[in-house]
This record gives structure tokens, sequence and C-alpha cells, in this order.
């Protein structure tokens, strides 16, 4: 289903932005496109977001998606098939908003319904198959067939299977199924939601390339797209493996923008550049989804957060193409800007990080790190690390050579030797001492 819906959702945005740079141009398509398109994509997805907050159920709705799909292609053909600029613009814009819409809709389905050790799989393979399938549709009629109207056919063939799998399909599992964790607070959402706009901010830096090197016949865009599934599925399936393997994969991947600030202008690199940014970005794009697919799945009132990792990835793509296309012919400009921003992101990855991803110490384990410190740093013995455990925790002399097995006299030696090395007159001294270390 994921599969499908990429593959039609995906080669009809190529479509469009043909269309685009047909009527206004490739500077206004690249704006049209990667900014003003990508805002769109992120509006459908927080209008499902907060539908879905206020309506849970419509998640299982078959009309719903029917109904949205059908809009979509209605959208798409107009967008595609009018003469006037104004149609073009009007209905592909409200195709990306459609589009957003489908993806949050297949992206809670993916949250709610798939385990969560083959989420990142189940996504990588479908959105990298789709890749590939745009590529091969785009082969006939002299590898143009994406450029024409006869695309349209091919969608609505896709639209009609998306249909029947939809009237057809069922889940395992149903909403009754999915859990009621609480283990996720509103400071987390914040710092997830920021971190995931700044990888794609700076992704988009580096990423964005003038669309006149695609139309000028110079690059293939559907060819280098194809190479979206080597990304996508390498780092599916690492995140599957290990979610932490996966992010320091998605950090790692942030070396892209800095590659391509220093081959960009090297003749003959910028088929080079597109099939690894595109590699490159496959990384990105598991993780911001599977991040936000991992919060919803946890409880049915987060269930409208699954397309949230989309949401703001696209908010950052806009504004890293944005930057881009402004800063174009600024290297140094540009190069500072992604550097500050490179920064910043990978202080608040690694506070993400530590949050997400290192276990947190129960309040025992806490407690002997510190006595282990303390120790360490007065030079207890084993004998008096044991008497001082004891010791905070209130017990009498007595209780003491009770628990340790020894006599009170040695109770009261090994206290003493506490005493000492810590320098402290009695035993609530050293307590307090211990308190505040």
């Amino acid at each position: 289903m994921i599969f499908l819906c990429f593959l039609w959702t995906g080669s009809a945005y190529i479509t469009w932005l043909y269309r685009l740079t047909d009527v206004f141009g490739g500077a206004a398509a690249d704006w049209l496109s990667e900014c003003v398109g990508y805002l769109f994509q992120a509006a459908g997805l927080l209008l499902l977001a907060l539908i879905l907050k206020r309506r849970p159920q419509l998640a299982e709705n078959r009309r719903f998606f029917t109904y949205t799909a059908v809009a979509d292609g209605i959208a798409t053909a107009i967008a595609v098939l009018s003469g006037a600029k104004a149609a073009v613009l009007v209905f592909g814009l409200l195709m990306n908003l459609l589009h957003g819409v489908i993806a949050g809709l297949y992206l809670t389905k993916l949250s709610l319904f798939i385990p969560q050790q083959k989420k990142g799989m189940t996504f990588g393979i479908a959105y990298g198959m789709g890749s590939i399938g745009s590529w091969l549709l785009s082969l006939p009629m002299e590898q143009s067939f994406l450029h024409s109207n006869y695309a349209l056919i091919a969608y609505f063939v896709i639209i009609a299977l998306i249909l029947v799998l939809n009237a057809a399909g069922g889940h395992e599992r149903t909403l009754d199924d999915v859990g009621n964790s609480m283990d996720f607070r509103p400071p987390e959402f914040a710092l997830i939601a920021l971190v995931v706009v700044l990888l794609s901010v700076v992704k988009g830096l580096g990423f964005y390339f003038p669309m006149s090197e695609s139309i000028g016949g110079t690059i293939s865009l559907e060819f280098t797209r194809a190479f979206y599934a080597v990304g996508l599925i390498a780092a599916g399936f690492i995140g599957d493996k290990n979610r932490k393997y996966g992010a320091i994969c998605c950090l790692a991947a942030l070396v892209f923008p800095f590659i391509s600030f220093a081959l960009g202008g090297v003749p003959g690199v910028s088929a080079a550049l597109w099939i690894s940014a595109y590699v490159f970005f496959g990384f990105f794009a598991v993780y911001r989804v599977i991040l936000f697919c991992d919060v919803a799945a946890k409880k049915i009132g987060l269930m409208w957060m699954a397309g949230l990792g989309l949401l703001f990835g696209r908010m950052g793509d806009a504004a890293g193409a944005a930057g881009g296309i402004l800063l174009k012919g600024h290297d140094v400009a540009l190069i500072c800007l992604c550097a500050v921003l490179f920064i910043a992101t990978v202080i608040l990855f690694f506070t993400l990080y530590n949050k997400l991803y290192v276990p947190a110490l129960t309040r025992e384990q806490r407690e002997e790190k510190r006595l282990s410190e303390f120790s360490s740093r007065f030079c207890l013995s084993a004998r008096e690390q044991e008497v001082l455990q004891l010791l905070i925790k209130g017990r009498s002399n007595a209780e003491m050579a009770g628990d340790l097995y020894i006599s009170e006299n040695t109770v009261k030696f090994h206290i003493k030797n506490v005493l000492k090395k810590t320098d402290c007159k009695h035993r609530t001294e050293v307590a307090m001492k211990f308190k505040n270390f």
C-alpha cells in the first residue's frame, strides 16, 4: 500500500514539476515546487493530524481514504492538463496538500499496525520500490513519459489498485490492540521536532540543485532518484536492528552538504552529486519518519503524531531549499550558515539521543553509583563502604553489626575511620555530606 501510494504521489509530483517548468520557467519552478509545494504537503500532514487528534477512528475509515485519493487524482489531472497558469499552480498546490494527507494516513497505519522491529524496513523498502518504480515509469517515450500527459493514465491505474487494496485489505490488529504506554513527555516532542527540522534544513542546504540541470538534459531526475532506494533500504535495515545505530547513521549523513559544497564547482560531477544526495537522503527520510511513528505507537492518544516526522521534515526541506536558492552564488555565506546549523543540530541531536536511547538509571542504581564515587573520593575500604551505606540509612550500631555479621566494636572502629577520612565529627554530619555529594 505504501509502495503504491508513494509511486503515485512521487511520480505525480515529478510530472507537476515538469509542468511548472514549462509554464513558469526553471527558477520559479524551484521556488514553487521545493519551497511552496513542500509547505503545502506539510499543511496536509498537519490537517490530518488535527483531524485524527479529534477523531482517531478515521485512521481505519476506508471511505475517508477513498475520498481523499479520488480528490487527489482529480487535482493532479487538472494541474497537469490545464493550460492556464493559475490552474497549474492552484490545483498543483491542492495536489500537494492532498499528497500530505495521503502520506499521513499510510504513516498512521505504519505506526499502528506494523511491529516496531519491522517499521524501518517496511517504510524503506516501500519508498525504495516507489523510487525505482518512478524511474521505470519514466523510460517509455524516450525517457519522457512522466513529462507527458499520458502519465495520468498510469496514475489512474495505480490509484485504482490502491482503492482495491483499501477496500479489500484488513489488519491483524485494530485500534483496540494498540498499547497505552505513557512513556512520552511534551518537552521531548519539542526537542524531537526541532532536531527533525534542523536535520532537514542542513540536508536541504546541501541537497538543493536547480531544476534547470534536469530540464536541460544534463541530469535525469528519475534515474538519480532511483538511487534513493539504496539509502532507504539500508537505513530501514539498520534502524530496525537498532534505533541508536539508525540515529547515528542519520547524523553521519550530514557530511553530504559539505561534500556537495566542495565538489559543486567541479565539472562533470553533477550526476554523481545528485545520486549521492538521494542515497544520503534515504537515511534522513527513514529516521525522521520512524522517530515519530515510534512515539505514535505508544498509545491511542498519540496516534495523530505518526505523520509529524514527515511534516517537520518537509518544513525543514522547504527552508533548506529556500536557503540554497537565495544564497546561490554566495558560497562562503552558504557554507557558514550550514556549518552553524550543523553544530546546533549535533548538540541538540545528542541531547535527544541521551533522552531516547541511553537507559535512565533507577533510583537504586543512582544511589549505588553515588556511594561508589563517594567511597572512591574519600578512599574508603570495601567494609567502610558497607558501614557507610547502612549508616546513611539510619541503622544503629547493633543493627549494622547484625547485618554485617561483625561485632559492635568492629562497627564503631569502621565508623571512626569513616569519620576521619571524610573529615566529619559525627555520623549525622557524614550522612549530610553524602546527601550533598
